[in-house]
């Protein structure tokens, strides 16, 4: 399952096999993993940095490939109690987003939602038809407001309190007696009908 390459403390000429190329190959080819563990915490060769670990000396090589029981214990009942507080922590969580999703007054009165909206509904529809009316009864009266003012300034309405409008035989409206002589037919309008006429004579302000 994994491969030491170690030995212990030595001289340079001692430990420099280990830092041979044919040695740095194979170690760089192994399909399993490497540790090495040459020499002591000083000594760093070329098989310490091509392998996958590098221990300080060969017994810490042997900790590190087979840890001591208590050790694995200790971080296996860790890894079980961060697990058991996660899941406890996601349950109290869960729970929480339950019991706030179950009190929402949607779930127990479903139809109040709907209900305020038809409210509100109601409540616009009659606004609006409110203001169309108060809009319909603004525009009448200006409406009556000027046919008033019309009626007020129509020829009609002048002929209705006794005046009247006489035109020469051209249909001309005649405002000057300087316009017709003795003997012209004149028309003459009034309320409730026309009189055609003679002048007689004519006879201007002094």
């Amino acid at each position: 399952e994994v491969l030491v390459v170690c030995r212990g403390g030595g001289s340079a000429e001692d430990l420099w096999s280990f830092n041979e190329e044919v040695v740095c190959r194979a170690i760089f080819a192994s399909k399993i993993p490497v540790v090495s563990a040459v020499g002591h915490e000083i000594d760093v060769t070329l098989s310490d940095l091509v392998a996958d670990v590098r221990a300080l000396t060969p017994s810490e090589a042997a900790e590190r490939i087979v840890p001591k029981k208590t050790d694995l214990e200790r971080s296996l009942n860790l890894m079980q109690s961060r697990l058991v507080g996660s899941l406890r922590g996601r349950f109290h969580q869960a729970r929480a987003a339950l019991i706030a999703l179950a009190d929402r007054p949607v779930l127990h009165r479903p139809l109040d939602r709907l209900n305020a909206q038809r409210q509100t509904l109601d409540e616009l529809l009659a606004r609006m038809q409110r203001s169309l009316k108060e809009s319909t009864y603004r525009r009448r009266r200006d409406v009556e407001g000027m046919a008033n003012t019309l009626n007020a300034l129509s020829p009609l309405k002048i002929l209705a309190r006794g005046y009247s409008v006489s035109t020469d035989e051209s249909g001309k409206v005649i405002h000057d007696v300087a316009q017709v002589e003795s003997g012209d037919p004149i028309t003459t309008r009034i309320q409730n009908g026309t009189i055609v006429s003679v002048v007689r004579d004519v006879f201007p302000k002094s």
